[in-house]
């Protein structure tokens, strides 16, 4: 898969297309019925799949306040590729940008610039200056600009119709399953490991103390099953979330115990998955009650991802 940051470019190596649009912040099960239908109908035709996303969420520009992060830029591009996009292009999105008018868009950015010959959208897509263009308006533009445009139904789940906002709502909660079932795939986060306060290494519990790389959205408080990849490998893990009442911190930690492995890894760079929320924080008498409750809690984390 091709990565392009401006659209220019895209003329240096294609001359048509097959287009979907959007910020695709979580590569979901509804954006991956949009992507594949993309895929699909560009291998028919004999066209690339291109996908056209944004370097930020456009409430960053409009809002001033961004959503939390659900996926990674890196795993968002691995999944594209998994689904068989040929190019990715990554706009910068700005306040310019945001003005366009829908018309002005479908002419010069789908038409001239991708030389779309179809476009694949959910059916809820809004696009241009204050979202004035709706999926009618780009159905009826592309009989003039010479493309086809398909409307990808809502893909829904247990708990609704499938959003990044959903997502994020159950991410908030801890429900690690929900959010698996939404995404197809375990919530992932990435981090570094940076010096933290050591106890757990004194309760015989080591933990790398994770500084998330960016504004990923947190986990309800609380200790979590998960699998942790280092160095090439992949680990069962406990990870609790929380400001460690029974010492009386003041701040939110993020922190992994990685079983079975043993080693310095300050500074290095980790990839998490959850799996399931196991209990809420709990506030102890004394270190002595708290390490009995993680010897429960690895316990419980293990027979778990041994289902997996």
């Amino acid at each position: 898969m091709k990565v392009i940051k401006r659209i220019e470019e895209f003329h240096n190596y294609e001359s048509e297309s097959v287009v979907t649009i959007g910020v695709f912040d979580g590569i979901h099960r509804g954006h991956q019925a949009i992507i594949s239908m993309c895929v699909e109908i560009a291998h028919r035709m004999n066209l690339p799949p291109v996908v056209l996303t944004f370097d930020k969420n456009p409430a960053c520009v409009l809002q001033k306040s961004a959503p939390c992060v659900i996926v990674s830029e890196g795993i968002k591009l691995e999944l594209l590729e998994a689904l068989g996009v040929d190019y990715t292009i990554i706009l910068d999105f700005t306040k310019e940008f945001s003005s366009i008018e829908p018309e002005e868009f479908a002419k010069n950015v789908l038409s001239l610039e991708l030389g779309a010959r179809h476009v694949c959208v959910g059916k809820n897509f809004k696009f241009g200056n204050d979202r004035k263009g709706n999926v009618d308006f780009l159905f009826e533009i592309g009989k003039s600009l010479g493309f086809e445009v398909s409307r990808v139904p809502l893909v829904s789940s247990k708990n609704g119709v499938i959003s990044s906002t959903l997502i994020r709502n159950l991410i908030a909660k801890g429900d690690m399953s929900s959010v698996k079932e939404a995404l197809g795939r375990p919530y992932t986060v990435v981090g570094k490991v940076v010096e933290g306060h050591k106890r757990g290494k004194m309760l015989g519990f080591p933990t790398a103390n994770l500084k998330l790389n960016r504004d990923f959205c947190l986990p309800a408080e609380g200790v979590y099953a998960a699998v942790t990849s280092l160095r090439g490998e992949r680990y069962f893990s406990a990870i609790n979330i929380g400001d460690n009442p029974t010492f009386g911190d003041n701040e939110v930690l993020f922190e992994v115990y990685i079983m079975n492995f043993e080693g310095e890894i300050y500074g290095e760079v980790i990839q998490v998955d959850f799996h399931e929320r196991i209990r809420g924080e709990v506030k102890f008498n004394n270190p002595e009650a708290l390490t009995r409750q993680i010897e429960k809690d690895v316990s419980r984390a293990t027979n778990l991802l041994d289902r997996l």
